[in-house]
């Protein structure tokens, strides 16, 4: 389908920011899985056509089970696009990501729009694994210290259930976590050999968020740091007496009118936000600026100025 203003939304359920996705379905339109996806590294980060052999493999086996599984729906009436107030593109092409912006116009009408909606579809690494693109349902990593480690994740298991979520591919992992709570706990299914393991998956506060500058729906809500320059040397931070790792770095000559209007002056040692500790280079800031807040938030930024450790209060915008 290359149109999507009737398309059953409540059925083909996805990514919207997206401009490909797979669904298998079975003959009485009961979708088994996705295959589809991406992050702010590139479109094709998380696809590859072994990725989408392996799904559809995956698939056929379900398919071929006396007692199938498929992925729950959200609603079972139709919802097509011409069901929402407001006023909508009559003519031309609509694009994918402008359905989600009608959505996101239709709840604001409401006043049910809300700021989480801005965090949709995480990725699992969000939660501490990584997996396999061309194995979608397999670990390919688990950080230490996150929920997926609690949880007893490893290496080489095989996700099969997520928030009572067949698990094919990533593509259903992120729609498995897309329908999880802001906190809290969902129950996980995985295989590891022969045996089978249950468990669960810690949900923090925060877990949600991640970088949403690729996102057309949201650009005009991705911020701009509004501060930067030329990172400390190592030699600088030890005079300092900084941490080798810790953010520092020096703000150009010229500086933005939102940094301006809170007091940031060319010359001072930027050292983070919020009084959190921060490490990396400029560029990292930036890119965590855009993953942690939205435009219109107010932070404090943490500045060294003359030997002096100030906190200047500057409100985000684009």
């Amino acid at each position: 389908m290359t149109r999507i203003e009737n398309v059953d939304l409540n059925l083909f359920e996805f990514d919207y920011d997206l401009t490909f996705m797979v669904f298998f379905l079975n003959a009485e339109g009961r979708i088994y899985a996705r295959y589809g996806g991406r992050d702010e590294v590139s479109p094709d980060s998380r696809q590859s056509l072994a990725g989408l052999e392996y799904t559809m493999k995956s698939v056929l086996r379900a398919h071929r089970l006396e007692k199938k599984a498929f992925a729950p729906q959200a609603r079972q009436s139709p919802r097509f696009v011409r069901d929402f107030s407001g006023p909508r593109r009559r003519r031309g092409c609509l694009h994918c990501h402008q359905v989600k912006e009608i959505i996101h116009a239709d709840l604001r009408r409401k006043g049910q729009w809300s700021r989480d909606l801005v965090w949709r579809y995480p990725l699992p690494e969000n939660l501490g694994f990584t997996l396999d693109v061309d194995r979608g349902n397999v670990i390919k990593a688990v950080q230490g210290d996150r929920p997926a480690s609690a949880a007893g994740f490893k290496v080489g298991d095989v996700v099969q259930r997520l928030n009572a979520v067949p698990i094919h591919s990533i593509a259903d992992a992120q729609f498995a976590l897309d329908r999880a709570p802001r906190s809290g706990t969902i129950e996980v299914v995985w295989q590891r050999g022969r045996e089978d393991h249950k468990g669960k998956l810690k949900l923090p506060e925060g877990w949600r968020k991640t970088d949403i500058s690729w996102r057309p729906s949201v650009w005009r809500l991705v911020p701009f740091a509004g501060i930067g320059g030329t990172d400390l040397t190592a030699q600088e931070k030890r005079d300092l007496g900084l941490p080798a790792k810790q953010l520092a770095f020096r703000q150009k000559a010229f500086v933005s009118p939102q940094a301006r209007a809170a007091g940031v002056r060319s010359g001072d040692i930027i050292l983070g936000l919020d009084d959190w500790p921060l490490e990396g280079d400029v560029a990292a800031f930036k890119r965590y600026v855009q993953r942690q807040y939205l435009v219109g938030d107010k932070v404090r930024v943490n500045v060294l100025r003359a030997g002096k450790r100030l906190k200047l209060t500057m409100t985000l915008d684009r």
